[in-house]
């Protein structure tokens, strides 16, 4: 069985977007000790678009030069441990702003790529891409969108057939999200291994042009939730976000979980990776042949890390650890 760990390289888009330090940085690096470790490779998905605000900045703020420093040093260390480095386009920061107090960030119509004129689009897509490959040194054709937001793709076709894209992995199935930011409807998903589409990135097309991998999904009960934020305030030191920033407001989304449940991705974000194990489990029994696990550096704790290493150190015989570059 083939497992893709993902990591979307990023900080947060809240009311505090956090430090580059501990949103990326120093989680990051425990990551790459763990997969040096267990000698597997990360696809990291870099929002470029942050890196290319604080370029943007610098000649105001000077104090950004660290941050720019910081962020291209670990992305070649990640490229020369063999790490993949591909394309994830946040546009807000097409719209973002800088002041002593940090970034605000202007998410109203600007969150996805679909809320900008094709024109913009095509900008924007062209910009990210060059800066992307510029550091790597290497062509990217693996794009997750921003929030997961790849519908309509009808937006997206023509800048996957301008710049050569090839797979994406930024469907979730069986999830339907709908706020003033996220727009996704990925219902109609019935399948988490890799299919070929290209028109509708929730269709299969025999012979498609782009391979979808989608990001494996599960149900998580109401009690699983209560886990998570029990845990959190009985054992915070384990349990906290390394990230120091806060997500986008979902008005409503903590009740509808602790009361319902949710389907929700595979993740190794905090309590989510204690399910890893057991989720691959059930892809095996299955007959999966593939699992994409998404996760994010500014959402890691200690506790998850140590599940991450725990699930790769004992795995590493029967499942191929592969990066999504690697199906290219």
């Amino acid at each position: 069985m083939n497992v893709f760990l993902t990591m979307d390289y990023e900080v947060f888009f809240g009311e505090k977007s956090g430090s580059v330090d501990k949103c990326m940085i120093e989680p990051t690096d425990q990551l790459l000790k763990i997969a040096k470790a267990n000698n597997f490779h990360f696809t990291f998905f870099w929002d470029i678009g942050h890196l290319l605000a604080l370029e943007a900045k610098v000649s105001a703020f000077p104090e950004l030069s660290k941050d720019i420093e910081a962020i291209i040093a670990q992305v070649k260390e990640m490229i020369a441990y063999g790490h993949a480095v591909d394309l994830h386009i946040h546009p807000h920061w097409e719209k973002a702003e800088y002041t002593n107090t940090g970034w605000q960030m202007n998410l109203d119509q600007h969150y996805k790529l679909s809320d900008f004129p094709q024109e913009e689009r095509l900008a924007i897509f062209a910009k990210y891409k060059n800066r992307l490959e510029e550091i790597t040194g290497i062509q990217t054709q693996v794009f997750r969108a921003g929030g997961w937001c790849i519908q309509p793709f009808a937006d997206f076709k023509a800048l996957f057939e301008e710049f050569e894209m090839k797979i994406d992995s930024s469907v979730m199935p069986g999830v339907m999200w709908v706020s003033p930011q996220y727009n996704i409807d990925f219902l109609s998903v019935k399948t988490s291994e890799p299919y070929t589409f290209s028109h509708d990135v929730c269709k299969l097309e025999e012979s498609g042009e782009y391979t979808e991998y989608p990001i494996a999904c599960r149900k998580y009960s109401p009690l699983f939730f209560w886990k998570l934020y029990v845990l959190g305030r009985l054992f915070p030191e384990q349990h906290k976000m390394w990230g120091d920033g806060n997500f986008i407001a979902q008005p409503g989304g903590k009740k509808e979980m602790l009361t319902k449940g949710k389907i929700h991705h595979v993740s190794t974000d905090g309590y989510f990776a204690s399910v890893l194990q057991s989720s691959y489990s059930a892809y095996a029994k299955n007959g999966g042949e593939n699992m994409v696990v998404i996760g994010h550096p500014k959402s890691l704790t200690k506790f998850s890390l140590k599940e991450i290493d725990r699930f790769t150190a004992r795995n590493k015989e029967n499942i191929r650890f592969m990066t999504l570059k690697d199906c290219l």
